[in-house]
């Protein structure tokens, strides 16, 4: 019996110690890096702002907030090679965010303004932005007429 025993604790080590090198393959890049990230900051501010705010109202303000916050991430900035999706995705934060504000204050009119407000005030302050570019599969940005790369 103490021979199966031994023999049974040795078979286990050895397949232990074998084990770490079959894994030990290289990861794959993620294609978009923080995507799911983005995606858990979104979700998680409008749950928070359904259960902290007036339900709907509160998580349209959550929503807008959280949207408006990660897109404006570094890993954000980097992973768009086209600018103008990251600043769409603002425009229709700040259009969320102007709708939750405005339905919490003045009702369903009040949400058509603030939708519209909101939505247009974040496109005017994106515009000064920088615009990112990708050439040969490296990002970059232009200040001053050079390219800086990320």
């Amino acid at each position: 019996m103490k021979k199966l025993v031994i023999l049974l604790i040795a078979l286990i080590f050895t397949i232990t110690a074998i084990a770490p090198e079959a894994f030990g393959q290289r990861r794959k890049k993620k294609k978009y890096r923080g995507l799911a990230t983005n995606i858990a900051i979104i979700g998680g501010s409008t749950a928070a702002g359904a259960l902290i705010g007036r339900g709907r109202n509160g998580a349209l303000i959550g929503a807008g907030a959280g949207t408006l916050y990660a897109t404006s991430r570094k890993g954000t900035k980097r992973r768009y090679a086209n600018s103008k999706t990251r600043r769409y995705t603002k425009v229709a934060g700040g259009a969320l965010l102007g709708t939750g504000i405005g339905a919490a204050t003045g009702g369903k009119t009040g949400a058509i303004i603030g939708g519209i407000g909101g939505g247009a005030a974040t496109y005017l302050y994106t515009r000064g932005g920088r615009k990112y570019y990708s050439s040969k599969g490296r990002k970059f940005y232009v200040r001053n007429g050079r390219r800086v790369y990320l």
